[in-house]
């Protein structure tokens, strides 16, 4: 449980803390895609974003109403609520089912591979540990 707290590896550090600070240079529009699909879902906090309850469509993010931050791309504590969602409303509730047969595999996130219509890779990450994730705006280049 511990690598779920932010421990474990070369760049677990610097990702958690970027979680709770933000980012005022580059914007991860997929996490409130992902905070909305868990509000959805109804995995706690469901608190950050306010849905329309016709449409399910993000009516205001609690986040963008921060003095100061609230306007930069990357919003303080936005990251790290999607990953508190992440890990009460997924990984504890199946921490059985998700853990890996193998232990020293535990730490590990994985990669992404994008291959075009002929198979030839036109993109590709490889996790060097816990906390280090695809940048997804890159991948979608």
């Amino acid at each position: 449980y511990m690598m779920l707290f932010g421990f474990g590896a070369w760049a677990t550090l610097p990702s958690v803390i970027g979680g709770y600070i933000g980012n005022p240079f580059s914007g991860q529009p997929w996490i409130e895609t992902a905070m909305k699909i868990n509000i959805q879902k109804n995995r706690f906090p469901t608190n950050g974003l306010v849905l329309d309850s016709s449409s399910n469509e993000v009516v205001s993010n609690k986040f963008s109403e921060l003095p100061v931050v609230g306007e930069w791309p990357r919003r303080p504590l936005e990251l790290a609520t999607l990953r508190l969602q992440n890990m009460i409303g997924i990984s504890f509730q199946n921490w059985s089912e998700l853990l890996p047969s193998n232990l020293n595999l535990l730490t590990q996130l994985g990669g992404c591979v994008i291959l075009d219509s002929n198979g030839n890779e036109v993109y590709k990450f490889r996790d060097r540990g816990i906390c280090d994730v695809c940048n997804f705006e890159k991948m979608l280049e």
